[in-house]
């Protein structure tokens, strides 16, 4: 929310450098170009697309698709130099499988290492044991109950399939997966 708040340019897309409470500068630099580190507007979609993923949040996601406009003349211009953009844009067009795991802590360390020795660059696995105090969390969380039992749930984009109750059954249906 600080970042959209704070960072964002409302007027023509993308996300400063400094904030708009900070001192005043020439210029507020909007990097669109990874240097020695990612640009920051690369990181910014990426990272507000898979927030906005996981916690169902929209004003995220149309966050991050402002972003990759304003970015798109930099990109078609100098890709090879846009790689942070690239990735956020590769996953504007095919968002990440979300896997919410659910359940009893010590269970759930067997699941995650199940799932994270499958290849799956292009997802994102989150443990919430059944002790976590719903009130905390994101509605978008709170909803994939524990069910008394380990469970997952697994979604891609904002569509979530059915709770999956045996390890082995999701672990079948995900293998081969891989770059999806």
């Amino acid at each position: 929310d600080a970042l959209i708040a704070h960072f964002e340019d409302r007027a023509d897309g993308g996300v400063f450098f400094t904030s708009d409470d900070h001192e005043t500068l020439i210029q507020r630099p909007k990097p669109y170009t990874d240097d020695a580190t990612p640009a920051g507007n690369g990181v910014a979609a990426y990272a507000l697309q898979r927030l906005g993923y996981l916690v169902a949040n929209t004003a995220y996601l149309e966050a991050a698709e402002r972003a990759l406009k304003a970015a798109a003349p930099t990109i078609e211009q100098y890709s090879v130099g846009c790689v942070c953009l690239l990735s956020a844009l590769r996953e504007y067009h095919h968002p990440p499988k979300t896997i919410i795991l659910r359940g009893r802590a010590d269970a759930l360390s067997e699941w995650q290492t199940r799932l994270f020795g499958l290849y799956l660059p292009h997802c994102m696995v989150f443990a919430v044991p059944t002790d976590a105090e719903q009130e905390t969390l994101p509605a978008a969380i709170a909803d994939k109950k524990p069910a008394g039992r380990e469970v997952a749930y697994v979604c891609e984009g904002a569509t979530c399939g059915p709770p999956v109750y045996d390890l082995d059954e999701l672990v079948a249906g995900l293998s081969g997966v891989g770059g999806a």
